[in-house]
């Protein structure tokens, strides 16, 4: 009889160590899921936002998820918060960042009525940021995004437990593209002016095991911001 206790006991306590790897890397995925049943989803866009100093209003547009309980259809379920169910924003805006789980965002020129789409793919837009330091110094703009584009652990949803990527675009949402490698998920980033070059840093599962360990490879880029049209360039420091 003791002997089945003690086994017991280290049943649970093996189970209460051992914890959900929700980073791993499945190469094989077939794309994202529709929402559970008990959801219900509307495409829903924020009122536009003005950077300051520029010509161009952003329309920003996400997924606005309501609970299938008619006594909590006025609740934004929003794993994070439910800060924004009030003004049923998809989005948060400070200064020259604007944070949310965005699906999409819309340029409009201020002298213009027509609406332009950053991306005709499924993302989720974390952050995005004009570099208005960049700006400023050579007058070439440019926003900076940390987006997760692929279901890369193939649970079905696009979200933190996926790899992140970090992409650009000009000022007027053109020219959107991805600078991290595929499979690579972004680490940091960092804006060097007098270089005029953002560096960044990304960590890559070389060994294959399907989650990010001290085995794996660190990478390192640069990108010049003086030409619109220049290459991610890999440097190693190491």
């Amino acid at each position: 009889m003791k002997n089945c206790i003690t086994v017991f006991i280290s049943i649970i306590l093996l189970s209460a160590c051992t914890k959900t790897d929700h980073r791993k890397v499945v190469e094989q995925t077939d794309g994202i899921t529709k929402e559970k049943n008990e959801r219900m989803t509307v495409v829903m866009a924020d009122l536009p936002i003005h950077i300051d100093s520029t010509n161009y209003l952003i329309h920003p547009i996400g997924n606005y998820v309501f609970s299938r309980n008619k006594s909590d259809y006025s609740k934004y379920d929003d794993y994070r918060s439910n800060s924004y169910s009030s003004t049923f924003d998809v989005s948060s805006n400070s200064g020259d960042r604007i944070t949310g789980d965005i699906s999409n965002l819309k340029f409009q020129n201020v002298n213009s009525n027509e609406l332009k789409s950053l991306t005709e793919n499924t993302v989720s837009i974390r952050s995005i940021l004009f570099l208005r330091k960049v700006f400023k110094k050579n007058g070439k703009g440019y926003f900076l995004y940390e987006v997760i584009d692929k279901d890369t652990n193939a649970d079905g949803n696009l979200d933190f437990n996926d790899l992140k990527s970090i992409y650009i675009s000009n000022l007027n949402g053109t020219a959107f593209r991805k600078l991290s490698p595929h499979l690579q998920d972004l680490v940091t980033w960092k804006m060097i002016l007098e270089a005029n070059k953002l560096f960044f840093k990304s960590i890559e599962d070389t060994d294959s095991n399907g989650e990010f360990n001290k085995k794996d490879k660190m990478h390192y880029f640069y990108l010049d911001l003086n030409d619109e049209h220049s290459k991610v360039v890999e440097y190693y420091p190491i």
